[in-house]
């Protein structure tokens, strides 16, 4: 019985490579599907075992703009009945990241030389392709729609740079305003009262609270900043060891769902990943129970990874996608509901998308709603911080005045 050597899109979306005995490829990628596995590609091992002497392939994470330019390009080429081969010609010599030129031009050796397909040479170069990326083209290969696949992955890249704006969106106040509070305190602990101490001792003045209060902060920050720094990086790195955990992460992830403010932005953001997925998924000839499948692993929250395995389960007993979804407690009727209209209808790509244009609103509202309710909680801690400072200082020059006075 012959082994071969194959590449497999797994549950978590990467692309697995391994030695399987197999009698044809057929029986091969029968006994992968077993496993939740989706086959890539596969080749006598023998073959393999006298590739492995050949060059090093080229590899490395490429920004996802530097990507999304790329795709575009893959797109409109497609559309116009461009070969893809003088496509990968054309745009390497466009292409800014370094990286992605080298990888474009070892996949285009790789299918003049090898004669392998668009999809198995994307797949030697798996941290600039990933594997949900590899499997949709190989989708649109096998079912002879790759320039269809192609616009839709436009779409998928785009959303997602979307997404990441909003986010960036979010947090870049909050951010800004702590940095400035920072630089405050510094100033006033480095500058400003090494300047007046010596004022207020010659005159004798009683400190009154609040500048006790800067000046211990102050005080404490210069004598333990050591003490203070390592348990700082201490709590990072015990938070970074209890989150690669399983029950961990899935504590921090529940945790992160029900937190106030936060929490209903991430959970908007999560579930506009869950039907952006699934439509891409589906359109792209992938069933719903293999959709979910890799859903599962794609998700970084443990918690919504969960709620969707356990759809998956139900889903494969016999049970209906919205009692499924809805049994989980964490989807909202909208997307039950459009998993349930797309199951009667059988458009459950047409539901998807009315859904993820649902959430291509929400989620912008999501952050408004956000930076509405932390704007006033910035600015009472903010004066807050101000009071006290404005204080520490008036205070003893108040009191400076007080004890001039006839």
């Amino acid at each position: 019985m012959p082994e071969y050597a194959y590449e497999a899109l797994t549950e978590a979306g990467s692309v697995e490579k391994g030695e399987m005995t197999a009698n044809t490829e057929e029986e091969l990628e029968a006994l992968l599907r077993d496993r939740g596995h989706f086959l890539i590609r596969a080749e006598p091992a023998s073959t393999v075992a006298a590739q492995k002497q050949g060059p090093v392939r080229t590899d490395g994470k490429v920004p996802r703009k530097e990507l999304l330019a790329f795709t575009e390009y893959l797109w409109g080429s497609a559309q116009a009945g461009i070969p893809i081969l003088t496509t990968l010609e054309d745009v390497e010599l466009q292409l800014e990241s370094k990286v992605l030129r080298k990888v474009v031009g070892e996949m285009r050796e790789a299918m003049v030389i090898e004669g392998k397909s668009l999809s198995e040479a994307m797949g030697e170069h798996p941290k600039a392709f990933p594997g949900l990326y590899v499997g949709t083209i190989q989708a649109g290969e096998t079912t002879g729609q790759l320039d269809y696949v192609l616009g839709q992955l436009v779409d998928y890249l785009e959303w997602q740079q979307q997404i990441a704006i909003q986010v960036r969106e979010a947090t870049m106040y909050p951010v800004i305003i702590l940095l400035v509070m920072l630089a405050l305190v510094v100033l006033l602990i480095s500058y400003v009262y090494p300047r007046l101490m010596p004022i207020f001792e010659g005159y004798g003045v009683e400190l009154p609270l609040p500048t006790r209060m800067v000046i211990g902060s102050g005080e404490f920050i210069q004598n333990q900043w050591l003490p203070t720094l390592i348990g700082v990086v201490g709590l990072f790195l015990i938070w970074n060891i209890v989150g690669r955990s399983p029950g961990g992460r899935m504590t921090i992830d529940t945790i992160k769902l029900k937190m106030p403010i936060f929490g209903k932005l991430i959970h908007q953001l999560e579930m506009s990943r869950v039907v952006t997925y699934m439509a891409l998924f589906y359109r792209t000839g992938i069933d719903l129970l293999r959709g979910l499948l890799l859903l599962e692993g794609i998700i970084k929250n443990a918690r919504v990874a969960k709620a969707i395995g356990d759809a998956r389960t139900a889903i494969s007993g016999g049970d209906s996608i919205a009692h499924a979804l809805s049994a989980t407690g964490l989807f909202p009727l909208v997307v039950v509901r459009s998993f349930a209209m797309g199951e009667a209808t059988g458009k459950l790509d047409e539901s998807l998308e009315r859904a993820r244009v649902f959430y291509a609103r929400e989620v912008p509202a999501a952050v408004r709603q956000m930076l509405a309710a932390l704007q006033p909680l910035m600015i009472v801690l903010i004066g807050g911080i101000l009071a006290v400072v404005a204080l520490s200082i008036f205070m003893p020059i108040v009191q400076i005045y007080q004890n001039m006075s006839p």
